[in-house]
């Protein structure tokens, strides 16, 4: 006999449209049931605590807790959680350190209600999904190394950085030393192939490795 328990998903996104307009298309397959639904980060974990969910459908661009911080957290707390990431971001190299730190999988929202579906099912069944929108196949390429070598930690630091958060606070967020945090600021220009702040801040932007809800706050108006 078939089983026919209700898959527990819950739904991350700081839009309440979007995450009606995907409970609407859950219920409507009947095979899933939306179990919580959180509007940043923190809100998402503290879901993920409570609602012995089988998915989350997760949005990347969320405020108090960026959506990479989120997956590593969901990971390492919650290892048998399946992270569905809905994102309207597609830099290849963005989605494959999504991957990297934990995602099941990566769709754009965008797509057709029938790739959410498909998505859903290939994780389910263990496997790993990308948007079809999305084209992997050329990041082997020597020519495009820019982020794609930074540690999981470095891109932690990339993303304070890219905040407006100086040396010393970024060293407070992390607990380390400012050493240490200074040490990170000098590989990550090393690697990203910048030579200041201002450099790396517009490249991490513009290759999707960092996402920003408002202005940093050197910028930020008073």
């Amino acid at each position: 006999m078939a089983d026919t328990t209700p898959i527990r998903i819950i739904l991350a996104d700081d839009h309440t449209i979007v995450r009606r307009g995907l409970a609407a298309l859950l219920h409507m397959d009947g095979t899933y049931e939306v179990v919580c639904e959180a509007e940043n980060g923190e809100e998402a974990l503290h879901c993920a605590a409570s609602a012995q969910a089988h998915f989350i459908i997760l949005d990347l661009s969320m405020p108090r807790l960026n959506g990479l911080e989120t997956v590593r957290r969901l990971r390492q707390h919650y290892p048998t959680i399946k992270i569905l990431i809905l994102s309207m971001y597609d830099d290849e190299e963005f989605v494959v350190q999504t991957l990297r730190d934990g995602a099941n999988g990566y769709i754009l929202k965008h797509c057709l209600e029938d790739e959410l579906f498909d998505a859903l099912a290939a994780i389910k069944q263990g496997q790993q999904f990308v948007s079809t929108a999305i084209d992997l196949s050329h990041l082997d390429e020597p020519d495009n190394q820019n982020g794609a070598q930074l540690t999981s930690r470095e891109h932690e630091v990339l993303q304070l950085i890219a905040e407006g958060y100086t040396t010393t606070e970024i060293a407070d967020i992390m607990i380390i030393s400012p050493h240490t945090a200074n040490r990170h600021r000098a590989n990550i220009l090393k690697k990203m192939g910048v030579r200041n702040q201002m450099e790396l801040v517009r490249l991490a932007i513009q290759r999707g490795l960092v996402i920003l809800n408002q202005p940093p706050q050197s910028i930020r108006p008073t």
